[in-house]
């Protein structure tokens, strides 16, 4: 027992110092601002796309400060899911919700 705690606190931190890769993503009109960052700081050049909106093939790069917009062109409200690849081949992804805007 005491052989697998010591396994399993090996295994956390490793997990913790290694590099991390995160999104966030805002809302926005016709589309979304996707951030990417990598053990808390802007991650430049990093590959955005979106999974799950079939008319959306479009792989994008962040700029230096790790944002990037993604055009949207949906006819409802819906879960999308955005994946991120940084320079450093760390892989994260995320679903956030976005709105269609109807004027």
């Amino acid at each position: 027992m005491t052989s697998f705690k010591v396994l399993t606190a090996t295994a956390v931190l490793l997990m913790s110092t290694s590099a991390l890769a995160d999104i966030r993503v805002t809302d926005a009109n016709n589309g979304a601002w996707v951030t990417v960052t990598e053990n808390g700081q802007p991650a430049a050049n990093a590959s955005v796309s979106v999974a799950n909106v079939p008319q959306q093939r479009k792989t994008y790069t962040t700029d230096e400060r790790g944002r990037v917009f993604i055009p949207l062109q949906l006819n409802s409200s819906r879960s999308v899911k955005f994946q991120a690849t940084t320079e450093n081949g760390q892989k994260s992804s995320r679903y956030a919700f976005t709105g269609s805007r109807k004027n």
